[in-house]
């Protein structure tokens, strides 16, 4: 059986298995990265193409304890990594690190307006640390959906409750729906267009091409 697998708030992996497991058991990942933790996030009934790797088994009391062992340890590498950003004044927020449960990899997350060339900051953390360091850019979207927050409807974000997948939201959706107005208007705190555009965005298709038929 194919799984997805979250391993951080930003990755999800397919991974196979010969057991049975459910959503929300931990397991234990092999990959050619390595061994790695994470949850089962859904199982998919389609055929996937890219198997990232196997999964070995669940999570034990031992696991557990390391487990928790290596996150105090990312909040200590996350704390590395902001002083290092302050100190090479680069115009950059990180928000995520996570340790691979074998140790040989660490993988920070961060924000930004425009993409940035930090080879220097690469440099100097993966020697400070003296780990194997990977550092990858999110969106703005992927960091509203990890902190949360409330929309302009005055709900907790979709992003951050139920949207599994932040599928791409365009103008054209907002046009189909009539809603002639700055894009400002229907941005949500992200600063992109609100993920609620996509909701209706089928039914507007198929009212449409329903009309184009009877004219």
């Amino acid at each position: 059986m194919i799984y997805q697998i979250k391993i951080t708030p930003f990755r999800i992996e397919s991974c196979e298995s010969d057991i049975v497991y459910e959503v929300g058991n931990l397991v234990i990942i092999k990959s050619k990265e390595g061994v790695d933790i994470g949850s089962i996030n859904s199982i998919p009934s389609e055929d996937i193409g890219n198997i990232y790797g196997k999964i070995l088994r669940k999570v034990t009391l031992d696991d557990l304890k390391k487990l928790k062992e290596l996150k105090d340890y990312e909040e200590f590498c996350l704390i590395e990594l902001k002083r290092a950003v302050e100190e090479f004044k680069y115009v950059m927020k990180p928000v995520f690190a996570h340790c691979q449960f074998d140790e040989e990899r660490l993988i920070f997350y961060f924000t930004a307006q425009k993409r940035l060339e930090f080879r220097k900051l690469h440099r100097y953390i993966s020697q400070k640390l003296n780990k194997r360091v990977v550092i990858k850019q999110i969106g703005s979207r992927d960091y509203s959906k990890l902190f949360g927050g409330i929309g302009p409807c005055g709900r907790n974000l979709c992003c951050a409750t139920f949207l599994g997948e932040l599928k791409s939201i365009s103008l054209r959706m907002a046009r189909d729906q009539k809603l002639y107005v700055s894009p400002s208007k229907i941005s949500g705190i992200c600063g992109r267009l609100l993920c609620c555009l996509n909701f209706e965005e089928d039914f507007y298709t198929d009212f449409q091409n329903k009309d184009d038929e009877n004219t």
